[in-house]
């Protein structure tokens, strides 16, 4: 859901559709949780087909712009009517509208005797409608409304890009017969039982229906350039805090990375001052000490005598310095 909510934000084309995609994985690794692998990978290779067909879209659309806002963006359907076409049938494919591909995806998972439990219908139902509400909103800003400045004169893209978009195109429209006749990886669905019971009661046609609102939702907003950034503080925050990604980038910064730089900080002073200072310290004290034994070796007989003199006092010392302070204590008793 988040995911949804954040490429309902974005005015870059490809993060708009980037974001929508990581949404639909999310629904992948639910089903993967719940043991329902053959569901999870329907759902990877129909959105997989009908989102490959949107970035060809949208690839020839900044192709011919060579811009990337959506803003910028309108009017292009006269001018581009196999890309136009192209998106619109990869968006009806991938918001649950009867025939299109994840419309037989989900229909399978809801009436298939698979386990769907009412949280996952109404996050499917919530998916849905975001979904349809940011890919009906990017249709509107590219293809309708008013011609700018980079769109006025957007021709159609030359045949070597038009060839493969134009076949996909037709390979998603037909993508949804395929389980009707052959198995590939559900059960095949008799055409006939295409509202088959449901245990949610209309879990059907209420997919269809959030799909629906959707683009009504979508088809309502107004498409202006002063409503893009509104003046009152919750909304700014609110269309911020989803354009941004919910700040999670910021949030990783404060965290992970102030952690990591903190500790590289520490190790960098650990190194420079207590591995590295102790290791400089041993070695200072063994240049001083060869500094200070040079001197020594002088070739005079006193230098020598002098030096043992200065060693035999401090050896008696150190074996007699619990005496010593015996002998200094009767020496002070006579004295006084």
């Amino acid at each position: 859901m988040g995911a949804s909510l954040i490429a309902i934000a974005q005015i870059d084309i490809k993060r708009a559709l980037s974001h929508s995609t990581s949404a639909y994985l999310g629904l992948v690794f639910i089903a993967v949780g719940l043991g329902q692998v053959n569901i999870a990978l329907s759902l990877l290779l129909t959105h997989a087909i009908a989102k490959a067909l949107l970035f060809m879209s949208i690839g020839s659309v900044i192709s011919v712009t060579s811009s990337q806002n959506i803003m910028e963006m309108g009017g292009l359907w006269s001018r581009m009517p196999a890309t136009t076409a192209a998106f619109a049938v990869g968006t009806a494919s991938l918001i649950a509208l009867l025939p299109m591909g994840l419309f037989r995806i989900l229909q399978q998972w809801l009436t298939g005797g698979w386990y769907l439990p009412i949280w996952l219908f109404l996050l499917l139902l919530l998916v849905n409608t975001a979904s349809a509400i940011n890919l009906t909103r990017v249709f509107r800003w590219v293809f309708l409304g008013t011609p700018q400045e980079k769109t006025r004169r957007a021709p159609e893209v030359q045949w070597p890009m038009a060839l493969p978009m134009v076949t996909l195109t037709v390979a998603v429209l037909l993508f949804p017969l395929m389980p009707l006749k052959w198995s590939l990886w559900l059960s095949p669905i008799p055409s006939q039982a295409i509202f088959s019971q449901s245990t949610i009661p209309f879990a059907l046609p209420i997919l269809i229906l959030s799909g629906l609102m959707g683009c009504i939702i979508a088809w309502q907003l107004e498409l202006s350039k002063v409503w893009s950034r509104p003046t009152r503080f919750y909304l700014r925050f609110c269309q911020d805090f989803l354009a941004y990604d919910l700040y999670i980038e910021r949030l990783y910064e404060f965290t992970v990375v102030a952690a990591v730089r903190l500790s590289s900080q520490l190790t960098t002073w650990l190194d420079q001052h207590i591995v590295d200072g102790g290791v400089n310290l041993v070695g200072k004290v063994t240049l001083l000490s060869a500094q200070s034994l040079k001197y020594n070796v002088s070739g005079r007989s006193q230098t020598y005598l002098l030096t043992i003199m200065l060693g035999i006092t401090v050896f008696l010392w150190l074996l007699l310095r619990d005496d010593w302070q015996g002998i200094i204590n009767y020496w002070s008793t006579l004295l006084n």
